[in-house]
């Protein structure tokens, strides 16, 4: 704690008198200055990405509800790995069912056996695909390009009791059901969407976009099943790991869309003096012109010469590539070699700390970007640091105040911790993403989690989170303005650190044996390859194995239930079940079984429904759906087979006596 320098945040969050499950979502995408602070969802979502692979350890996501975060001082930055898409800054475009529901977020999933219907053998002619065209044609987009589609709970598919389909409506006969299935959710999805969908506390709808990909919307419905308000009462393991799952699966901003979803809201005054600095302990290779050029973006960096002619460029106002070569926008706060040398303890614990490429020091050495990091308070010079801290200030000369935002936290300078766009565009729009259909991507590869301390400029009106600090009131772990290198310092990369440490006596160098040993245990180790990424535009997910499997499973049982549910006669009944037991479908599917029993009993054939009960049942009894086949007997009014039924169940306690 001593020996190396860190920044620590800290505040105290007050204990709520009933726990508030709907702090775990952010219900306002666009409109950070509401009353809610997004603080409890952006841990949530954090926390959630880390233990959703670990059901046991889900209840602390149940555990924040039971804080208030509404005052925190900042806002939480979060980046969490994967390739991310820009949905989640649309996500406001989406509008509630009803007036009575809540837009909770956005979750980014595949279809799964979408080639079931139509590939050749099944579609030979190609009327499954003509009837798909014609309602896709025919179904209006939303602003995002997405159409509206029908999911629904399959409830009486065996191969998975937690199966949902998908379905696209026929537009002009949406009241009577008329619509095309175009696969299933994949299972890891389903599993958790079931789950919270059967208990009633969402609603879910989905939508096809043109890139095929499906987007499910969560919304809080008090007039079907238990109130959202009565979640606290939810205390089955299952269900809450299924809550966890969904906050994980919500798309939030993160890395560098985080930055602009936050510092976007505000007015900066770009015609003001300002300054732009970061000071990391570690640089990542990547950094190079284009990622300067997002980075600046994503904090709001506009191009202060703007031309009429510019207007009607899609990507006018955008601070670009070419923008920063010619005018660069980030001091780089780095220790020079000399800072290590000179160090207390010498140079190994810098070595264990600090991570700069030789490689990435030729690039950026005659930018002029890099400033020395002499350490403050002044006591503290000597001993490495270990920060990653971020300011941005805005002043006037002809007032004494000033304006910006302060960071820290976790993130390193690197794309790997803030994310790489990969669009076919140029930059990021620092006003937001333009209203497009197309899509663009970050990809990010590291957990990292930071807050940001905003001071909004004096015309800006009050929003929660801002506090009374005033920015120069914030002590950075560095001098500022700090002194920009000269001809003949170097930073204090991994080379040049081995170097100085060759230089040393033999006798200091043995001295530093045991430690040369121990840097498989560096605490900061390079979180890039030097080799650059080849990213593609077109960014698409192929369907895995194991979902064509499930899919398969799936689509081959609901046929056979959809050829039940049109048996309006006996005969058709009697015709189907002697397809299915031809094919010996039913000898390892008692659910169909069922089925074609309770089918029986409404149509009155008894000795039919009794002769395939028998054949069924046999040593399983449990396999069966017998709760089901009473309340169909008794519905239909078949009493006397009801209660026939009755003392076969009871003996292996099958009877639920609510049921």
């Amino acid at each position: 704690w001593e020996n190396v320098t860190n920044t620590v945040w800290w505040q105290d969050f007050p204990r709520r008198r009933e726990p508030d499950y709907l702090s775990l979502f952010s219900i306002s995408y666009g409109e950070m200055n509401n009353s809610r602070s997004d603080f409890a969802a952006q841990l949530a979502g954090f926390m959630a990405s880390l233990i959703v692979d670990v059901p046991g350890q889900s209840h602390w996501i149940v555990e924040l509800t039971n804080y208030d975060f509404t005052n925190a001082m900042g806002y939480l930055v979060a980046s969490v790995p994967g390739m991310h898409s820009d949905r989640a800054l649309k996500a406001n475009q989406i509008t509630p069912s009803s007036l009575d529901a809540k837009f909770l977020g956005l979750v980014e999933a595949s279809v799964v056996g979408l080639s079931h219907l139509f590939r050749t053998t099944a579609d030979r002619n190609g009327a499954q695909l003509k009837k798909l065209a014609l309602f896709l044609g025919k179904t209006c987009e939303n602003a995002n390009g997405m159409l509206n589609v029908v999911l629904r709970r399959n409830t009486n598919i065996p191969a998975d009791e937690n199966a949902v389909s998908v379905l696209v409506p026929n537009p002009d006969k949406i009241s009577s059901g008329d619509c095309i299935q175009l696969g299933f959710l994949p299972r890891n999805v389903a599993k958790w969407v079931s789950p919270l969908w059967d208990i009633g506390f969402f609603e879910f709808h989905g939508y096809v976009c043109r890139e095929e990909a499906l987007t499910a919307t969560f919304g809080g419905n008090n007039k079907k099943g238990p109130s959202f308000l009565d979640m606290s009462k939810m205390t089955q393991d299952q269900n809450i790991a299924a809550l966890c799952s969904l906050i994980a699966s919500v798309q939030r901003c993160t890395g560098l869309w985080r930055l602009q979803e936050v510092l976007g809201q505000y007015n900066w005054p770009e015609s003001q003096e300002s300054d732009f600095i970061y000071g990391a302990s570690s640089i990542g290779s990547s950094v190079s012109a284009p990622f300067l050029a997002a980075f600046a973006a994503s904090v709001g960096k506009k191009s202060s010469q703007i031309f009429d002619s510019e207007e009607s460029d899609p990507e006018w106002g955008c601070w670009t590539t070419s923008q920063e070569l010619r005018n660069p926008s980030i001091r780089i706060i780095f220790p020079t070699i000399e800072q290590v040398k000179n160090a207390c303890s010498g140079i190994s614990p810098s070595r264990r700390i600090l991570c700069f490429s030789e490689k990435t020091w030729q690039r950026l050495r005659n930018v002029g970007i890099l400033h020395d990091a002499i350490p403050s308070p002044s006591n503290r010079v000597g001993h490495p640091m270990h920060v990653k801290v971020a300011r941005r200030r805005f002043w006037s000369k002809a007032s004494s105040s000033s304006s910006g935002w302060v960071y820290c936290g976790s993130h390193n300078f690197s794309a790997a911790a803030w994310g790489r766009p990969i669009s076919s565009s140029v930059g990021i729009k620092a006003s937001g993403l333009a209203q497009t259909n197309s899509t663009s991507r970050l990809h990010v590869c590291n957990y990292e989690l930071g807050i940001i301390f905003v001071f909004p400029p004096m015309e800006t009106k009050c929003i929660a989170n801002q506090n009374r600090t005033k920015l120069d009131d914030v002590a950075l772990p560095f001098i500022v303005p700090a002194p920009k290198y000269g001809p003949k310092d170097r930073p204090a990369t991994a080379q040049a650190m081995r170097e100085a440490l060759a230089e040393l006596s033999e006798r200091e160098a043995k001295s530093l044996a045991e430690v040369e040993i121990t840097e498989n245990m560096t605490e900061e180790v390079s979180d890039e390859d030097d080799e650059e990424v080849n990213e593609a535009t077109n960014y698409v997910v192929e369907e895995k194995e194991e979902d064509k499997t499930y899919a398969e499973k799936l689509w081959s049982q609901n046929v056979y239930n959809g050829l039940l549910d049109i048996c309006n006669s006996l005969a058709s009944l009697k015709q189907v079940h002697s397809s299915l037991t031809i094919s010996g479908v039913i000898n390892y599917n008692s659910h169909l079984g069922a089925q074609i029993i309770i089918k029986n009993a409404k149509f009155g054939e008894h000795n039919s429904a009794h002769s395939l009960f028998d054949s069924i049942r046999g040593d399983k009894p449990y396999s069966f759906l017998w709760n089901t086949m009473i309340r169909a007997y008794a519905n239909g009014g078949c009493h006397v087979e009801a209660l026939e039924l009755y003392p076969l169940m009871r003996p292996n306690n099958l009877i639920r006596w609510r049921s």
